[in-house]
């Protein structure tokens, strides 16, 4: 089982570093930057500093000279002449208190996620704000730029996400939330488990994407009819799953292939709408589930 990640207070951005350290390398932290800063692509015009080239960098960015002396391809990175907008948007409820297939919890996730994001948001400079909630409450946190308010965002990202008496998720309540707020325009990074968009979900999902540039992360869901699912259970009824009925191949095959048409539908809600779109099932395929979301939007989306 992978291990759970862990946060310090405080220290949550220190926390993403140190999770890119160990589950990435040099060269897929490069592409995640590279591939954030595409979504700003022509922003800036001030030089900055220089970078390793990635695939999918433009040819004109290359620095030959610079390369020439490196002995490997290096491009110009360059300062954005105005801030940008990086939105969070995070379900959160008892939904998000359940358990990943690789065992680790589905919030933590989700945290990793939008810690990832933050710290490149704050790496080019750019403001971060958070819109988040469950059925009950909807949370719209102001768009700040800097570190300790990147850490504030995370923090309370991370509060509301670990309740466990906390309301049952409702996504559409969140999106509705985040159309309705109005925040400034930027990139919109959503992030949610399997959960149905439903009506209301996709039309206010469509809404969101009119007005900005929206990419999604989800995270996947362990089967309750799992071998590794130890007495398992519903966290939003808290509902024991019986061993007769865990146990028993048809209910499991039945279970799965309602889950298969279920993330079907959601890929095609996304993707109709040109929407780049990725699934992170634990901490092992995280960093290379960010980069896939990163690059699928830089080419247009799906």
């Amino acid at each position: 089982m992978a291990q759970v990640l862990k946060y310090r207070p405080h220290s949550r951005l220190d926390a993403i570093q140190a999770l890119l350290e160990v589950h990435s390398h040099r060269r897929a932290r490069s592409v995640l930057d590279g591939g954030y800063a595409s979504v700003f692509r022509g922003r800036g015009t001030d030089f900055e500093d220089l970078r390793e080239y990635v695939p999918g960098d433009a040819v004109a960015d290359i620095d030959w000279k610079a390369t020439a002396r490196a002995g490997r391809p290096l491009v110009r990175r360059y300062r954005a002449e105005r801030k940008n907008n990086l939105l969070l948007i995070v379900s959160t409820g008892r939904s998000m208190t359940a358990v990943a297939p690789d065992g680790t919890i589905k919030h933590e996730l989700a945290m990793a996620v939008a810690g990832v994001f933050a710290q490149l948001a704050v790496r080019h400079r750019d403001l971060v704000g958070a819109v988040f909630g469950d059925s009950e409450r909807q949370v719209a946190g102001r768009t700040r730029a800097g570190r300790d308010h990147a850490e504030l965002v995370l923090s309370s990202l991370a509060a509301a996400a670990a309740d466990e008496r906390g309301a049952v998720s409702s996504l559409p309540a969140v999106l509705d939330y985040a159309v309705k707020a109005r925040l400034p325009r930027g990139i919109a990074v959503l992030v949610m488990d399997d959960a149905d968009l439903g009506p209301n979900g996709r039309r206010s999902l469509t809404l969101l994407h009119a007005r900005h540039e929206v990419m999604v992360v989800r995270i996947a869901d362990m089967q309750m009819a799992a071998a590794n699912a130890i007495a398992p259970f519903d966290v939003e009824t808290g509902l024991e799953l019986p061993d007769e009925v865990r146990l028993s191949t048809s209910v499991w095959a039945e279970a799965e292939g309602l889950a298969a048409r279920q993330s079907r539908e959601i890929e095609r809600a996304l993707g109709s709408r040109g929407i780049a779109h990725g699934r992170v099932t634990g901490q092992d395929d995280l960093v290379e589930t960010l980069i896939g979301v990163l690059e699928r939007h830089r080419a247009g989306g799906r």
